[in-house]
């Protein structure tokens, strides 16, 4: 039997879309083994396949590191400073994975993009390796507009490009700063001699995500997009609502403890004036008091978006590729309030596409909310709505496993 090893930080927005792939490899007849982060685990086992973590991992080192006490956004020092802490890690989950895969040989290995450590030892080993993206964007491009420059839509090339110079130069730069860091890992860093980016496999790379959500842009060459994966493996209780009221459901993912502190004060605050609005907040597992924070705001610890999002009139949240995806799948209207990372080009979408609006806090959301609810199932929503569901995320996976393996 071929045997697959997927492996994928302990965050649901990079770790659930592996399971489901890890599911259809299952049924395919294929091994799977799933390596991700302790509290994780469990999750896995639940999804049916077989788990593993890494003893060179605390049980809460990733977390920490992505879990801020503040905004990075492109702040360089926050962000040198959480590099450096990935980076930390590296040299010993890279010579576990090494042993590990020296005596129990993968045929290949599916690693998340934010867990580049597990190609990098494939590559060395000669296992073949794809890199699955949740966030598309974010690979460089050489034609169009360029990501994280804080939520740029299409404009001026020359703009674009001077864009994609700075986050070609700045990328250059870090790797110069840490290069000794990098030369433990193998060296090489960032680009390869052809000028792609070593951090994703030179094989296949799978995005999560929609051609028609981009901008005209170019994509490597071994790139696909595969089409979103949202589907939450954890069981939840079910959601109960008042009837007679319009539903919008407030998240702002997984992360962001930051911004949860103020999180549920802020949704109280915007649902005060909409009286015939049931305002539903998931935490997105964080912790935190549940139940009714007001008349018409319910406290959840966590809402799994692709059961219950279509139940709502319309979503507020942060940007993040889980749930722009989920909404986009159930024609859901969107306002977004972007906090960090991605999630400001993620909103540059939405807009631009007629997906939704943008807000500058979730308890200043008001009037963007006032409109989107207005707007019902509107065409644009339908046309994208249909565009997602023609995606065969499994299948296309499957090819490339075929491709790769056999």
């Amino acid at each position: 039997m071929k045997r697959i090893v997927f492996v994928a930080p302990p965050f649901a927005g990079h770790l659930n879309p592996l399971l489901v792939l890890g599911v259809a490899a299952r049924d395919a007849g294929y091994g799977v083994e799933v390596i991700t982060g302790d509290r994780k685990l469990g999750v896995v086992r639940g999804a049916g396949l077989q788990a593993r973590g890494l003893a060179s991992i605390g049980a809460d080192a990733l977390e920490s590191i992505a879990n801020t006490s503040r905004p990075v956004r492109s702040n360089p020092a926050l962000l040198l400073a959480q590099f450096r802490e990935n980076l930390a890690l590296m040299p010993a989950i890279q010579a576990e994975l090494r042993e590990l895969w020296r005596t129990e040989r993968p045929d290949l290995v599916v690693a998340d993009s934010v867990a580049p450590v597990a190609g990098f030892v494939a590559e060395e080993l000669g296992i073949p390796w794809v890199t699955t993206i949740a966030t598309p964007f974010a690979i460089e491009n050489r034609q169009g507009v360029p990501a994280y420059c804080g939520g740029w839509r299409p404009g001026s090339s020359l703009r674009d490009a001077v864009g994609r110079f700075a986050v070609r130069s700045f990328k250059r730069a870090v790797a110069w700063h840490f290069r000794r860091e990098f030369a433990v890992l193998g060296g090489g860093f960032p680009y390869r001699e052809d000028g792609t980016e070593r951090i994703y496999s030179p094989q296949a790379i799978l995005g999560f995500g929609m051609t028609e959500l981009e901008f005209e842009r170019d994509w490597p060459a071994c790139f696909s997009m595969i089409g979103p994966v949202v589907k939450c493996p954890e069981p939840v209780e079910p959601l109960a609502f008042p009837a007679g009221r319009k539903r919008v459901l407030i998240s702002i993912g997984t992360h962001l403890l930051w911004a949860k502190r103020t999180l549920v004060e802020d949704v109280v605050r915007l649902a005060a004036p909409l009286r015939d609005v049931q305002f539903v907040v998931s935490l997105g597992g964080a912790r935190g008091s549940v139940g009714r924070a007001a008349e018409n705001v319910t406290v959840h610890r966590f809402v799994p978006y692709a059961r219950d999002l279509g139940a709502f009139d319309a979503v507020v949240h942060h940007g993040g590729a889980g749930i722009v995806y989920a909404a986009t799948l159930h024609g859901v209207p969107c306002v977004t309030v972007p906090h960090d990372y991605d999630q400001f080009d993620y909103a540059a979408r939405i807009e631009h596409f007629g997906l939704g609006l943008r807000a500058g806090s979730v308890a200043g959301a008001g009037e963007a909310l006032r409109t989107v609810l207005d707007w019902g199932r509107r065409r644009e929503l339908e046309w994208m709505r249909n565009c997602a569901r023609e995606y065969r995320p499994c299948e296309k996976f499957l090819e490339v496993v075929l491709r790769l393996v056999n």
